[in-house]
């Protein structure tokens, strides 16, 4: 292994420099592979963990003739993988065979594109309808490739649609840009994948991934988050009545069923509608739900309507239809069209028997408003470990896990506990830069705590001071969006020649060119606290307005919480403290993205240092310098302003 590192990538990656962590962590992978072992890895900033999973994963899946699936939460770091790491992976193994799958209806498709017609301002607007369809063509068909924007009304309709396609019986089949990528897929050593396509082809019992032996899970510490959302069952009022809506017509087309039938059936789909518009009527003229627009509220109450039998009887009759239909049918498309019927129907069946009796007491329930007064129903599960054991476990020989943080505090125990993972071998990597040298630590002890009213006009008075020393590349962590905007309106007026940017007044990617065009200050929620990534001069002081504890507001963190404390557990030791040293890392994490970068980052909450749990914290920080004077720290940033880098930085303990 230590010869890819010392020999090859020095002669691919141009100034490549070896790095220990890095060597460390593709011999641990290298062996779970071998030994068909299961591994977490934490590997800081400047590890280099991408090619230390990759490189070994290639190996064994050459050798072995077996396939590697690697899984990202995010499709930046998804198309990262594919378009600048494995290329030069491939140079050190040239016979390595990779690939990209996104989701089916992210490809173009030539049987819709024919039925458009005409296309010339065909969606008014000044829409150039056929230079889109172009451009998409020359992006091979992926909708993530194109640079311009689509329109949406454009791509919906030339995207690909999963009942739509008669797959071999297409004139197009041999063109198609989805089949093209899945039979290249069967071929692939590395298939690269994001999480809610791996986990969403699971539950569809791998329609779209070929087998693999293993996989590898980056930015692990989403996947909590992915899998309660993705091991939901759910459905909404809108998808139900569209449902209703779309089995009548298919029933009106159905040339094979007798009048009298039909009129049967079509009696059931209106009083099932009917039960169930009741049903929503019950749940606004219950005072017990205090469902606001746009909001969620766990639901424990009675749903009478929905255990009505008209709502299962006509269910129940329209599956019947529909599978005859679909036995039937002559056309691979219309067949296809039935089977989507037949799901939809058995999936609502399912989903409102459960919502129904509620008899499923490893899951809790809880309804979302969308405005529009379009409601959502989800019956989520309270412990992922059997979902993980069922579906990844039992499926793969090896299971690896990585990002940059998986401990809380100096243990692997939240996200092992999480998934049922307590036997699996663990590492933690730290990372190789310097941060005594280059990261100076500032923590307050004189602001009054978070919950004191006083906070806000002392954590104004506190920024004003660091934001006159630094004159901009400050980014400012916030917890609380209403803080946020009111501190930047504070402070604003005061510095009328340094540009206050804030999340939600443009995208995010936009905010972050602006910032590095010019210096500035950037007040940001948690969507900043993890994800981006900005080198050099660009940036040089991180603050943290305050430790990030997630306040249970939502009825998924409520029910987790709650169930937490009935099992007789503690939900801010076993949940809350672990979530919020996850995200501090990941603030402290923005400042120093590699070995020349260096600045402050500031801790303005003075729990850290006044509270027992405040050690946890600084002990999942890295060792950078530490101060508790704020005018050693403007001091500091003001002299990088002018000089650059200084060597020397102050340390207070």
């Amino acid at each position: 292994m230590k010869k890819y590192f010392s020999m090859n990538l020095p002669d691919i990656i141009e100034g490549y420099e070896e790095r220990k962590e890095q060597l460390e962590m593709a011999e641990a992978v290298g062996s779970a592979l071998e030994k068909s072992e299961n591994l977490l890895v934490e590997a800081g900033t400047g590890v280099g963990k991408t090619l230390a999973y990759l490189i070994p994963a290639a190996e064994w899946a050459i050798a072995n003739k077996k396939r590697v699936i690697v899984a990202t939460y995010s499709k930046a770091l998804q198309s990262q993988i594919f378009e600048k790491d494995l290329p030069v992976v491939s140079g050190i193994f040239p016979k390595l065979k990779f690939d990209i799958m996104f989701g089916g209806e992210n490809y173009f498709c030539y049987k819709k594109e024919k039925e458009l017609g005409p296309q010339e301002n065909l969606f008014g607007g000044g829409t150039n309808t056929p230079r889109t369809i172009e451009a998409i063509k020359s992006s091979g068909g992926i909708k993530e490739n194109v640079k311009s924007f689509i329109p949406p009304d454009v791509w919906d309709a030339v995207k690909r649609e999963k009942y739509r396609c008669s797959e071999e019986a297409c004139h197009d089949f041999k063109r198609c840009f989805y089949w093209q990528k899945r039979r290249k897929l069967s071929k692939a050593h590395i298939i690269v994948v994001n999480h809610h396509l791996f986990f969403g082809d699971l539950l569809v019992k791998r329609t779209l991934l070929p087998q693999a032996s293993a996989v590898v899970f980056d930015e692990a510490h989403k996947l909590e988050e992915v899998m309660r959302s993705m091991f939901s069952r759910r459905f909404s009022s809108f998808a139900y009545i569209r449902l209703i809506k779309e089995l009548e017509d298919f029933l009106k087309k159905d040339k094979k069923r007798t009048k009298k039938a039909y009129t049967k059936e079509k009696t059931m789909l209106k009083a099932a509608s009917g039960e169930f518009k009741n049903f929503i009527y019950s749940i606004y003229d219950d005072g017990r739900i205090n469902l606001k627009e746009g909001g969620s509220v766990l639901f424990n109450g009675s749903a009478p309507y929905l255990e009505a039998p008209d709502i299962r009887e006509a269910l129940k009759g329209a599956s019947a239809v529909v599978r005859a239909a679909a036995g039937d049918a002559d056309e691979k498309e219309m067949k296809n069209y039935c089977d989507y019927l037949l799901d939809s129907v058995e999936s609502h069946a399912e989903t409102i028997e459960m919502w129904a009796a509620r008899r499923e007491k490893d899951y809790f329930y809880w309804l979302e408003e969308e405005r529009g007064k379009n409601m959502n129903f989800f019956a989520t599960p309270y412990d992922l470990k059997r979902d993980f054991e069922e579906n990844i476990f039992y499926n793969y020989e090896s299971v690896i896990m990585t990002s940059a943080t998986l401990c809380a505090g100096d243990d692997f125990a939240y996200i092992k506990a999480r998934f049922g993972l307590e036997d699996a071998p663990s590492l933690e990597l730290k990372s190789p830069f310097d941060f005594k040298a280059r990261a100076l630590l500032y923590l307050e002890k004189q602001l009054p705590p978070p919950q004191d009213l006083r906070y806000p006009g002392a954590l104004a008075s506190r920024l004003s001071r660091i934001i006159e020393s630094a004159g901009g590349n400050m980014l400012v962590l916030f917890t609380s969006i209403e803080l946020m905007k009111k501190t930047k309106e504070a402070l604003e007026p005061s510095f009328p020649s340094i540009p206050f940017l804030m999340q939600g007044s443009a995208p995010p990617m936009a905010l972050i060119e602006e910032f590095r065009r010019e210096p500035s200050v950037l007040f940001a929620t948690l969507t900043f606290w993890q994800g981006i990534d900005i080198k050099g001069d660009d940036l040089r002081c991180v603050v943290i307005t305050r430790l990030p504890f997630e306040v249970p507001a939502h009825p998924m963190q409520k029910a987790v919480y709650s169930h937490i404390n009935e099992l007789g557990g503690n939900d801010f030791a076993e949940i809350a403290l672990p979530r919020a040293i996850f995200m501090l890392k990941q603030g402290f994490g923005r400042l120093i993205r590699s070995k020349d970068d260096y600045g402050a980052v500031m801790i303005l909450d003075t729990r850290i240092v006044t509270k027992p749990y405040g050690r946890r914290f600084l002990a999942a920080l890295p060792d950078a310098s530490i101060t508790h004077s704020v005018e050693d720290t403007a001091k500091f940033i003001s002299d990088i302003q002018k000089f650059g880098y200084r060597r020397v930085v102050p340390e207070v303990l």
